[in-house]
């Protein structure tokens, strides 16, 4: 979410700026949280207010920015950190990583984003996950259905709800959601090894172009239970509707748990959370990442108190207790936490321990892929050699495969 920084300070002591796209109701209590932090180290933050609620919007924003004036820290996704680091851009972490133990502590698949070369480039700050849903207690009594396990279960729930006259599921409404819809999609369709072959080792094999397709199709479907109350808000706005029983179904990520608890809903008394059906077992994630910009105005020694912040384990069990998401580390107590979080970080370490933690394969070009297929702009068979051309490099397809 795009940011201008406004230059009074938020109290006494020598200023840090740090961007970030933090600006919903839940995720402003992460703001308060480092805030805190940030005081207590002697350091205070130029306060910034939001342009938009949009964090593609924000890239491109910070982008502009930086061949201006780069501040202190800045949230940044790990394609755009590496673009930085070739560059030289960014401060070198290894000496606060090795003192916290960073390569003891963060799951592997985060690691795998937050190094290049050896080197930490960043500070992971959290890790959500996104193959939830979130349902309405109240409402999912009313059917009088058992959770749903499988995609059928799914589909089972959505037409119930449907045929009692609930509005079924919460419309994403922004290209970014639609997409993160689509990857629980694929990998409730192919399973978790089907995942992890294709999108992140990047090994294609002829049978999955069935499978995409096939994911695509059930993308479309789900299409046909958004409801019409949600469909111009904003995923906050329709999380609430969720809370208050206006809408039986969200799928969304782990943001949605701060978001609701913010508003007052409880978990297991106003609403459920539950793994999307058939990725149980898995955790797919975006972890925020936190680079560090070498500039003369910027105070070297500040930069490497703030990094040390992000990582203490205090800090990450305060901040994961007002996000909603785990901990970047694997080593923080879940007593306090509320019941969806705590089963977020108890599946984090599980899937740490069986290689399942998967990145999200969201991004930019599946966006517009995903808004043109549902928007039928794209046929369904382009639409699958589309995403496997954004997915693969061209020396992972040869001539043969790419019919």
């Amino acid at each position: 979410m795009a940011q201008t920084t406004n230059p009074l300070a938020d109290g006494d002591g020598a200023q840090v700026q740090f961007w970030h796209w933090w600006n919903s109701a839940g995720e402003s209590q992460n703001i308060s949280v480092l805030r805190d932090y940030l005081k207590k180290n002697n350091l205070t933050w130029a306060k910034q207010s939001a342009q938009n609620s949009s964090s593609e919007l924000y890239l491109s924003h910070i982008e502009q920015q930086l061949k201006l004036r780069p501040p202190e820290a800045a949230m940044m996704d790990h394609q755009a950190l590496k673009s930085y680091d070739d560059n030289a851009e960014l401060l070198h972490l290894d000496d606060i990583a090795k003192a916290q133990d960073w390569d003891e502590v963060i799951p592997l698949a985060i690691q795998q984003q937050t190094k290049r070369n050896g080197h930490w480039i960043a500070a992971p700050l959290n890790s959500h996950s996104t193959n939830w849903l979130w349902i309405n207690k109240a409402l999912f009594s009313r059917l009088d259905l058992p959770e749903p396990d499988t995609w059928d279960d799914l589909i089972a729930v959505l037409e119930r709800a449907q045929a009692l006259g609930i509005p079924a599921l919460a419309t994403p409404r922004d290209d970014w959601e639609r997409g993160q819809v689509f990857e629980l999609v694929v990998m409730s369709t192919g399973g978790l090894e089907f995942y992890r072959r294709l999108f992140v080792e990047l090994d294609f094999r002829e049978d999955d172009r069935r499978v995409i397709a096939t994911a695509l199709l059930r993308l479309q479907h789900l299409q046909t239970y958004f409801s019409d109350n949600t469909q111009h808000m904003s995923w906050d706005q329709a999380s609430a509707k969720m809370a208050h029983g206006q809408v039986l179904m969200q799928i969304h990520g782990s943001w949605v748990n701060s978001e609701l608890t913010s508003i007052g809903a409880q978990p297991n008394v106003d609403y459920l959370c539950m793994r999307f059906p058939g990725t149980q077992g898995a955790y797919i994630f975006y972890s925020d990442h936190v680079g560090f910009f070498k500039a003369t105005h910027n105070n070297v020694e500040h930069q490497k108190i703030m990094a040390r912040i992000l990582l203490d384990k205090d800090f990450q069990r305060d901040l994961s207790m007002a996000s909603g998401a785990a901990p970047a580390r694997v080593d923080i107590s879940s007593a306090g936490f509320n019941h969806c979080s705590k089963k977020s970080i108890y599946d984090l370490r599980m899937a740490n321990m069986r290689r399942a933690v998967m990145p999200s394969i969201n991004h930019g070009a599946l966006w517009q892929l995903i808004a043109d297929y549902l928007q039928q702009q794209l046929p369904l068979e382009s639409a699958v050699n589309n995403l496997l051309d954004i997915t693969l490099e061209p020396a992972q397809l040869t001539p043969a495969k790419r019919k």
